[in-house]
């Protein structure tokens, strides 16, 4: 018992003593602690009273060519910017890509923005063209490098040589090829030869883009010793916008032409009305946008659509105005009121989606013909005329008077057929006496079956959906939007709570709309006029109408201008990256393609 009392004694001595040692350590332990924080503190204290006594700095880079690409290195010395790497390193970043480009020996002269001469003689009818579109280069630069010129540098000379002086109509067979040579011999030079105005218009746009801004010392550079031939490979390169669903102002649109004229897109087309609104103020039926414009300040005056159509012909684009019918009609259509025994539109009281012109009622004609006289007028042109024809639901139709005494109840593509003949022929009246070239029609079930070959007339169909295998065997022309590959609103999901998916989902992102080759899926190339991109504005508004355009619009641009066999991932994102940053120094917004370090180094993507 003595024996285990001391052996518990001496278990508390020692017990006791590690514990004051351990005391001890944690002490010490936290005094080393507050030793290191203290330091840290002093350092952090130190690293901002020196950062607020002097002025911070990231780490400069400068970018060298190797292997025909720009290698980014940190510099303390000599810099050269990545806008001078890209231009100088291996083909110009120029987009879309021209025809054929000769370097003969790369070297740049820095220019002054003040000092750029032109030197044309032309006749009158494009002399007022081209002193507009010279003007509105010499902006370009303005916008490229804001502010004064501050040291006085090179002159740049520009010759200009039209040989067709009087055409001053984009149709489809103007001539839109130019040959630009940039030299810097004892004066640098510009000389542009074109054919018409269209060309040496595309001349000078690709000029532009062989001066860049040189942000390490501040000035604009142009690339010179170049030789570019250079032409489109189909002659409609367009871009549709509905501003039905959704109303956008002319700015705003013009913004929209501006960045066509960049990619060398030559057609805005405008699905101007649809069956929620008619916002276009027509004047022989102003009634039709008195009753269906969203609101006094959404509708387009006849001013302001002549106002686009030169503003756009200047830029080498054409406008092309769509009135919908006899589907996807009714808000503006109902402005007859009672007065009538038989109305405009029916089918649209309980859905207005669903609404279409009335055959019973012949006087929809006669509107249809108003509508067609003021299209014509108000756009100048008359080579193309599209319309519409989407999307017609036939039972809407079925118990009508009409297919009833025509006996059509079981043969209505027939009758559908039929009606269009009718509507044809309010537009020969319209267009005096005589069909337009070019009658488009949006591909359907009616002209994939054989009542296509009933038409008055052989159509264009500007084909979305389905096979057109059929369409070409009968020899019509083609303009190609596919859905899924040249769709810009696909892709954000639904609209309206009946709605169970997205109407063409998923998003097309830029990479298909550069790769779609319809003449080449389908065959028939000689029958392919081009194509559009199309933007049906369910989803889309004022501010985000530029970001579903930009950049997938520019590399369909490339594809229906240089439609290149390849795809070079390098060359294509460089250029591409290069043009949007382009896009952005004109005021135009554009979707991102990736992150910005990408684009600083390229290709480590």
């Amino acid at each position: 018992m003595k024996k285990t009392r001391q052996f518990s004694d001496s278990c508390s001595s020692v017990m006791f003593v590690m514990f004051v040692m351990s005391c001890f350590l944690v002490l010490f332990s936290y005094t080393d602690s507050l030793s290191h924080v203290n330091n840290a503190l002093r350092i952090q204290n130190t690293f901002f009273s020196e950062a607020e006594n002097d002025e911070f700095e990231v780490v400069r880079y400068t970018w060298k060519c190797e292997s025909n690409k720009c290698v980014r290195y940190h510099t303390n010395t000599q810099e050269v910017s990545l806008n001078t790497c890209n231009m100088m390193c291996s083909q110009p970043s120029l987009w879309p890509k021209p025809e054929k480009v000769i370097v003969t020996y790369k070297n740049s002269t820095v220019i002054d923005k003040t000092r750029i001469s032109f030197n044309f003689s032309t006749q009158w009818q494009v002399y007022n063209m081209l002193i507009n579109t010279t003007d509105l280069f010499k902006r370009n630069l303005e916008l490229l490098k804001p502010g004064n010129q501050t040291t006085p540098r090179a002159t740049l000379h520009i010759i200009i040589s039209i040989q067709d002086t009087t055409t001053d109509k984009l149709k489809l067979g103007t001539n839109e090829k130019y040959h630009l040579v940039v030299e810097n011999n004892d004066n640098l030079e510009a000389v542009i030869v074109a054919e018409t105005y269209f060309g040496a218009r595309h001349a000078l746009e690709t000029l532009s883009q062989l001066i860049w801004y040189d942000d390490v010392i501040d000035e604009l550079r142009i690339l010179h010793n170049v030789d570019i031939i250079d032409s489109p490979k189909f002659p409609h390169r367009g871009v549709m916008i509905d501003t039905a669903r959704n109303y956008f102002p002319l700015d705003l649109i013009k913004k929209v032409v501006d960045g066509m004229a960049m990619s060398k897109l030559n057609v805005l087309h405008l699905h101007v009305t649809d069956a929620v609104s008619f916002p276009i103020v027509l004047p022989r039926v102003k009634q039709l946008a008195a009753f269906g414009a969203y609101g006094r300040d959404m509708i387009y005056s006849p001013e302001d659509i002549k106002n686009l159509v030169q503003y756009s012909l200047t830029r080498g684009i054409k406008v092309l105005l769509e009135v919908d019918a006899p589907g996807h009609v009714n808000a503006g259509w109902n402005f007859a009121g009672e007065s009538l025994n038989k109305k405009y539109v029916i089918c649209g009281e309980s859905d207005i989606l669903n609404g279409h012109l009335n055959p019973d009622n012949d006087e929809a004609l006669l509107v249809l013909e108003d509508i067609y006289n003021d299209l014509l007028e108000l756009s100048g042109y008359n080579e193309m005329f599209h319309m519409g024809s989407d999307e017609v639901n036939l039972t809407c139709w079925k118990g009508t008077q009409a297919v009833k005494t025509k006996k059509a109840e079981n043969s209505m593509k027939q009758f559908w057929a039929s009606y269009t003949n009718q509507m044809l022929e309010r537009l020969k009246i319209a267009n005096d006496g005589r069909y337009p070239d070019h009658i488009i029609m949006w591909s359907s079930p009616l002209t994939e079956s054989s009542e296509l070959d009933t038409l008055d007339v052989k159509v264009t169909i500007q084909h979305w959906l389905g096979n057109p295998s059929s369409i070409l065997r009968r020899g019509h022309k083609v303009i190609y939007s596919t859905v899924g590959q040249w769709y810009l609103d696909c892709g954000f999901g639904m609209w309206k709570p009946s709605m169970t998916s997205g109407v063409c989902d998923p998003y097309t992102p830029w990479q298909k709309f550069y790769k779609h080759r319809p003449w080449v899926i389908n065959g028939y190339r000689e029958l392919a006029l081009g194509g559009e991109v199309c933007l049906w504005t369910e989803e889309v508004e004022v501010d985000s109408l530029e970001t579903r355009i930009w950049p997938r619009s520019a590399a369909f641009a490339e594809r229906v201008w240089s439609d290149p066999d390849t795809m070079n991932d390098y060359d294509v994102y460089s250029r591409l990256v290069s043009f949007v940053d382009r896009l952005r120094s004109r005021g135009i917004k554009s979707s991102a393609m990736w992150p910005r370090w990408c684009s600083q180094n390229p290709g480590k993507c």
